[in-house]
C-alpha cells in the first residue's frame, strides 16, 4: 500500500531530519518510536504530504505522491499531536465543518463517526469544554471523515488518563484490522498492546523495523533480576545498565541489562517490551562508544 524509499528531509544546510528511511508498509497498525527529534513527526507529515521530502520517493499504491499528491490525500487521515477546536463550534458543527473542507455531504457518517468514538451524546455540546481525550476522540472523527486507507497519529494518548487511554487504543487497534495506521508515542504500553509491528527511529535514521516478539525475542538472555543492599547499589550501577530499581525492605530489587550475569544471586528474566527496547538502546550506544 505505502512504500518510502531512501527518504531524507534536510531542513538549512546542516540539519538532517530524516535520513535514508526505506519502508514498506500494508494493513496493520505501525508504532513509530524514538526520542524527541527522531525525525518521526518529519516523517509523518511527509507521508501525509504537509512537507516535500529533499530526496527519495513515497509511493501509495505504486503512484508518487510528491508528484501527484491527491493520490494519497483523498485516502489519508492525519490527527496531529496539537489538534485545536474552535471554540463556538458543537463536536456536530465541527465535524459538519471538516465535511464541508473534504466536500462531504453525508449526515448519516457524521452521525456514524460521532458514535463509534462515543461522542454520539455530546454532539451538541460546544468542542470547547471536553476534556483532552474527548477532543481526541473528535480528532479521530474528523480524520476518518473520508474512510481513508491510512490513518496517521501523532502521540495520540499523550496527556490522557488511564480509561480514556485504554479506550482510544481499543479505537485504533479495531482500525488496525482493515486500515494502515502509522502511530508515533512515547508510551511503549501502547504500541505493546496493539501495533503488529515497530518502526524504530534514532537521528533521523531507521534503525530497527520488527515486530515486537522479535525485539523481545532478541533481549532474551540479556534481562536479569536481582536483589542487593544498597550499599552495593552505587558500585554494581557503575558497571551495569540498571533498567529499574525497587527499595523492598532493607535490599533493592533491581531489573538489569546485561550481556552475561551482572552478580552474584542474578536470574535471567522474561523481557518486557519496554526493557527489550531499553536494552537494545543501550548496546547500541555501547557499540557507537566503541573505537573503530
Amino acid at each position: 500500500m505505502l512504500e518510502i524509499r531512501n527518504v531524507v528531509k534536510t531542513f538549512g544546510k546542516n540539519v538532517t531530519a530524516v535520513d535514508g528511511v526505506s519502508l514498506s508498509l500494508s494493513h496493520g497498525v505501525v508504532g513509530l518510536i524514538g526520542h524527541n527529534g527522531a525525525g518521526k513527526t518529519t516523517l509523518m507529515q511527509m507521508i501525509a504530504t504537509l512537507a516535500r521530502p529533499s530526496s527519495g520517493q513515497i509511493l501509495f499504491q505504486g503512484a508518487d505522491i510528491v508528484k501527484t499528491p491527491d493520490a494519497i490525500r483523498r485516502r489519508i487521515g492525519y490527527l496531529p499531536q496539537d489538534f485545536g477546536v474552535y471554540p463556538n463550534l458543537t463536536a456536530l458543527e465541527f465535524m459538519q465543518y471538516f465535511a464541508a473542507l473534504k466536500k462531504l455531504r453525508d449526515p448519516a457518517r457524521i452521525r456514524q463517526l460521532l458514535e463509534m468514538v462515543n461522542l454520539h451524546d455530546h454532539a451538541d455540546r460546544p468542542a470547547s469544554t471536553f476534556s483532552g481525550g474527548m477532543r481526541r476522540r473528535l480528532g479521530i472523527a474528523q480524520a476518518l471523515l473520508n474512510d481513508p486507507d491510512i490513518l496517521i497519529v501523532d502521540e495520540p494518548t499523550a496527556g490522557l488518563d488511564p480509561e480514556e487511554r485504554l479506550r482510544f487504543r481499543h479505537l485504533l487497534s479495531e482500525l488496525g484490522f482493515r486500515k494502515l495506521v502509522i502511530m508515533s508515542t512515547h508510551i511503549v504500553s501502547d504500541v505493546e498492546s496493539m501495533a503488529s509491528q515497530l518502526a524504530i527511529m534514532r537521528n533521523g535514521k531507521l534503525i530497527a523495523f520488527e515486530t515486537p516478539d522479535e525485539i523481545v525475542g532478541r533481549a532474551r538472555g540479556r534481562i536479569w533480576s536481582a536483589q542487593v543492599g544498597s550499599e552495593h547499589y552505587d558500585a554494581l550501577r557503575a558497571r551495569v545498565q540498571v533498567l529499574h530499581a525497587q527499595r523492598q525492605g532493607g535490599k533493592l530489587s533491581l531489573r538489569i541489562a546485561h550481556p552475561h550475569s551482572p552478580c552474584e544471586g542474578a536470574q535471567l528474566a522474561e523481557p518486557s517490551l519496554e526493557e527489550a527496547l531499553m536494552e537494545q538502546r543501550y548496546a547500541l550506544n555501547r557499540a557507537q562508544e566503541l573505537p573503530v
